[in-house]
Protein backbone atom coordinates (compact mmCIF):
# COMPACT_ATOMS: atom_id res chain seq x y z
CA UNK A 1 0.00 0.00 0.00
CA UNK A 2 1.24 3.48 -0.86
CA UNK A 3 1.33 5.87 2.07
CA UNK A 4 1.35 9.65 2.34
CA UNK A 5 5.00 9.29 3.33
CA UNK A 6 5.71 7.60 -0.01
CA UNK A 7 4.15 10.54 -1.87
CA UNK A 8 6.14 13.07 0.19
CA UNK A 9 9.38 11.13 -0.39
CA UNK A 10 8.66 10.99 -4.12
CA UNK A 11 7.96 14.73 -4.16
CA UNK A 12 11.25 15.50 -2.42
CA UNK A 13 13.22 13.20 -4.73
CA UNK A 14 11.72 14.52 -7.98
CA UNK A 15 12.32 18.13 -6.92
CA UNK A 16 16.06 17.35 -6.84
CA UNK A 17 16.01 15.90 -10.36
CA UNK A 18 14.16 18.57 -12.40
CA UNK A 19 16.47 21.56 -12.89
CA UNK A 20 15.22 25.06 -12.01
CA UNK A 21 11.71 23.91 -11.16
CA UNK A 22 9.57 26.87 -10.12
CA UNK A 23 7.07 29.61 -10.82
CA UNK A 24 8.16 30.10 -14.46
CA UNK A 25 6.99 26.58 -15.28
CA UNK A 26 3.56 25.40 -16.43
CA UNK A 27 2.39 21.84 -15.87
CA UNK A 28 -0.45 20.20 -17.80
CA UNK A 29 -2.35 17.71 -15.64
CA UNK A 30 -4.50 15.39 -17.72
CA UNK A 31 -4.36 12.01 -16.01
CA UNK A 32 -7.18 11.14 -13.58
CA UNK A 33 -6.55 12.71 -10.19
CA UNK A 34 -7.05 9.29 -8.59
CA UNK A 35 -3.98 8.01 -10.49
CA UNK A 36 -1.04 7.85 -8.06
CA UNK A 37 1.37 9.06 -10.76
CA UNK A 38 -0.72 12.20 -11.27
CA UNK A 39 -1.09 12.71 -7.52
CA UNK A 40 2.68 12.53 -7.04
CA UNK A 41 3.33 14.84 -10.00
CA UNK A 42 0.87 17.44 -8.75
CA UNK A 43 2.41 17.26 -5.28
CA UNK A 44 5.77 18.13 -6.85
CA UNK A 45 4.27 21.01 -8.82
CA UNK A 46 2.45 22.44 -5.82
CA UNK A 47 5.55 22.20 -3.62
CA UNK A 48 7.65 24.00 -6.26
CA UNK A 49 5.09 26.73 -7.02
CA UNK A 50 4.47 25.57 -10.59
CA UNK A 51 1.26 26.71 -12.35
CA UNK A 52 -1.05 23.77 -13.08
CA UNK A 53 -3.52 23.64 -15.95
CA UNK A 54 -6.06 20.82 -16.19
CA UNK A 55 -6.88 18.97 -19.38
CA UNK A 56 -8.02 15.57 -20.56
CA UNK A 57 -6.41 12.73 -22.53
CA UNK A 58 -9.24 13.21 -25.03
CA UNK A 59 -8.42 16.90 -25.63
CA UNK A 60 -4.62 16.96 -25.42
CA UNK A 61 -3.73 17.89 -29.00
CA UNK A 62 -5.45 19.78 -31.79
CA UNK A 63 -6.24 16.45 -33.48
CA UNK A 64 -7.53 14.64 -30.37
CA UNK A 65 -10.88 12.81 -30.54
CA UNK A 66 -12.91 15.33 -28.52
CA UNK A 67 -11.42 18.52 -30.01
CA UNK A 68 -13.66 20.07 -32.65
CA UNK A 69 -12.02 20.82 -35.97
CA UNK A 70 -10.61 24.34 -35.98
CA UNK A 71 -10.25 24.55 -32.19
CA UNK A 72 -7.12 24.04 -30.14
CA UNK A 73 -6.14 21.21 -27.83
CA UNK A 74 -4.92 21.56 -24.26
CA UNK A 75 -1.18 21.58 -25.06
CA UNK A 76 -1.57 24.23 -27.75
CA UNK A 77 -3.47 26.54 -25.41
CA UNK A 78 -1.47 25.92 -22.22
CA UNK A 79 2.02 25.49 -23.78
CA UNK A 80 3.34 23.45 -20.85
CA UNK A 81 7.00 23.37 -19.86
CA UNK A 82 6.44 20.18 -17.83
CA UNK A 83 4.42 17.12 -18.70
CA UNK A 84 3.92 13.66 -17.30
CA UNK A 85 2.96 10.83 -19.58
CA UNK A 86 2.10 7.19 -19.35
CA UNK A 87 3.61 4.92 -22.02
CA UNK A 88 0.30 4.67 -23.89
CA UNK A 89 0.38 8.45 -24.48
CA UNK A 90 4.04 8.35 -25.58
CA UNK A 91 3.21 5.53 -28.00
CA UNK A 92 0.24 7.52 -29.33
CA UNK A 93 2.47 10.56 -29.94
CA UNK A 94 5.07 8.40 -31.71
CA UNK A 95 2.45 6.66 -33.85
CA UNK A 96 0.85 10.01 -34.75
CA UNK A 97 4.17 11.49 -35.88
CA UNK A 98 5.05 8.39 -37.91
CA UNK A 99 1.60 8.40 -39.53
CA UNK A 100 1.88 12.09 -40.48
CA UNK A 101 5.36 11.58 -41.93
CA UNK A 102 4.10 8.63 -43.98
CA UNK A 103 1.11 10.68 -45.23
CA UNK A 104 3.35 13.54 -46.36
CA UNK A 105 5.71 11.17 -48.14
CA UNK A 106 8.28 12.37 -50.68
CA UNK A 107 10.79 14.99 -49.60
CA UNK A 108 9.26 15.50 -46.13
CA UNK A 109 9.50 11.79 -45.37
CA UNK A 110 13.08 11.57 -46.67
CA UNK A 111 14.18 14.63 -44.66
CA UNK A 112 12.60 13.23 -41.50
CA UNK A 113 14.33 9.87 -41.98
CA UNK A 114 17.71 11.51 -42.60
CA UNK A 115 17.31 13.83 -39.59
CA UNK A 116 16.20 10.97 -37.35
CA UNK A 117 19.07 8.69 -38.40
CA UNK A 118 21.66 11.45 -37.95
CA UNK A 119 20.36 12.39 -34.50
CA UNK A 120 20.14 8.71 -33.51
CA UNK A 121 23.79 8.26 -34.48
CA UNK A 122 24.72 11.26 -32.32
CA UNK A 123 22.68 9.97 -29.37
CA UNK A 124 24.51 6.66 -29.66
CA UNK A 125 27.83 8.54 -29.50
CA UNK A 126 28.92 8.36 -33.14
CA UNK A 127 31.11 11.14 -34.48
CA UNK A 128 29.13 10.74 -37.70
CA UNK A 129 25.90 11.84 -36.04
CA UNK A 130 24.27 15.27 -36.23
CA UNK A 131 26.08 17.62 -33.84
CA UNK A 132 26.34 21.39 -33.44
CA UNK A 133 25.13 23.36 -36.45
CA UNK A 134 23.69 20.30 -38.18
CA UNK A 135 21.69 19.44 -35.04
CA UNK A 136 20.39 23.01 -34.96
CA UNK A 137 19.30 22.77 -38.60
CA UNK A 138 17.43 19.49 -38.06
CA UNK A 139 15.87 20.83 -34.86
CA UNK A 140 14.70 23.94 -36.71
CA UNK A 141 13.31 22.41 -39.90
CA UNK A 142 12.11 18.98 -38.74
CA UNK A 143 11.84 18.44 -35.00
CA UNK A 144 10.44 21.88 -34.09
CA UNK A 145 7.18 20.89 -35.81
CA UNK A 146 6.95 17.83 -33.58
CA UNK A 147 7.69 19.86 -30.43
CA UNK A 148 4.91 22.26 -31.47
CA UNK A 149 2.42 19.37 -31.21
CA UNK A 150 3.29 19.33 -27.48
CA UNK A 151 2.97 23.10 -27.06
CA UNK A 152 6.45 24.14 -28.16
CA UNK A 153 7.78 24.99 -24.67
CA UNK A 154 8.30 21.53 -23.20
CA UNK A 155 11.57 21.27 -21.29
CA UNK A 156 10.96 18.19 -19.17
CA UNK A 157 8.76 15.13 -19.62
CA UNK A 158 8.43 12.43 -16.98
CA UNK A 159 7.05 9.05 -17.98
CA UNK A 160 5.77 6.46 -15.53
CA UNK A 161 2.87 4.32 -14.46
CA UNK A 162 4.00 1.38 -16.62
CA UNK A 163 7.12 0.24 -18.51
CA UNK A 164 8.09 2.37 -21.52
CA UNK A 165 9.60 0.64 -24.55
CA UNK A 166 13.14 1.61 -25.45
CA UNK A 167 12.06 2.47 -29.00
CA UNK A 168 9.41 4.92 -27.78
CA UNK A 169 11.81 6.58 -25.34
CA UNK A 170 14.46 6.91 -28.04
CA UNK A 171 11.93 8.39 -30.48
CA UNK A 172 10.74 11.02 -27.96
CA UNK A 173 14.32 11.87 -26.94
CA UNK A 174 15.29 12.49 -30.55
CA UNK A 175 12.14 14.25 -31.77
CA UNK A 176 11.18 16.26 -28.70
CA UNK A 177 14.60 16.79 -27.15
Amino acid sequence: MITHGNIVATTAAVMTVIPNLGSKDVYLAYLPLAHVFEMAAESVMLAAGVAIGYGSPMTLTDTSNKVKKGTKGDVTVLKPTLLTAVPAIIDRIRDGVVKKVEEKGGLAKNLFQIAYKRRLAAVKGSWLGAWGLEKLVWDTIIFKKIRTVLGGNLRFMLCGGAPLSGDSQQFINICVG
